[in-house]
């Protein structure tokens, strides 16, 4: 007897060996949950906005070096785990090789920023990330997408347009990498993102009480 893809709503016949059907096993691979959608670069432009005029107005703060550092420090791991050469798992290494090859590509401050606006969005949007393991890699996504080294093109004969095509990362390095990025950025992440909720909902509040203001002022008329 046919088993169905286990995904709520699916009404598609499961893969032989899997509990997903085939498209909801290859977005499980992709996005780290079967069921979620990928976080795109104008998904997070709102979210990056903001983090960048928060940095900007608190620009002598040393929160933003100490962050660059741990960073740093991740980059520092993923070189020594290359330099073991053959040592740990091979999805470490891979995870590894990809961090070193993001952060010879894309300046430390343009990384942090883009991985704040990750959790800023998580926090505004917490039903765009469908667990934890979809957020870390959504979180690598974007920042894997901030360098053209991780996308290839190929040349559509039905359209007669090139079309760039994004290279995955197994989920398991995927994993790995998250990992390692929310260590460096995953306290001020949370931090920023609390802080913004904070400082939103107060200016409701005021905005609140001006209105009460207001109708008084008005029911006060002769």
């Amino acid at each position: 007897m046919a088993r169905h893809c286990r995904s709520p709503g699916c009404t598609a016949e499961a893969t032989q060996y899997g509990a997903y059907c085939t498209s909801h096993k290859s977005t499980l691979r992709r996005h780290g949950d079967a069921d979620q959608r990928g976080i795109t670069k104008a998904d997070l432009k709102a979210p990056l906005r903001a983090i960048r005029g928060r940095i900007e107005r608190n620009s002598g703060n040393p929160v933003w070096g100490q962050s660059e550092g741990r960073w740093r420090e991740v980059v520092g791991h993923a070189r020594a785990v290359l330099a073991r050469q053959g040592a740990g798992s091979a999805y470490a290494r891979q995870a590894a090789s990809e961090t070193v090859k993001l952060a010879e590509a894309v300046e430390a401050r343009e990384i942090m920023a883009t991985a704040f606006a990750v959790y800023l969005m998580a926090d505004q949007q917490p039903r765009r990330f469908l667990s934890d393991t979809a957020f870390r890699v959504q979180l690598v996504r974007r920042l894997r997408g901030l360098t053209e080294a991780n996308a290839g093109t190929w040349f559509d004969h039905k359209t007669g347009r090139t079309k760039r095509v994004y290279r995955e990362l197994p989920p398991q390095a995927a994993g790995v990498m998250g990992e390692w990025i929310a260590k460096a950025f995953g306290a001020v992440g949370l931090f920023l993102a609390r802080m913004d909720r904070e400082q939103r909902e107060a200016a409701a509040l005021k905005a609140d009480a001006d209105r009460v203001k207001m109708a008084e002022a008005l029911e006060a008329l002769q």
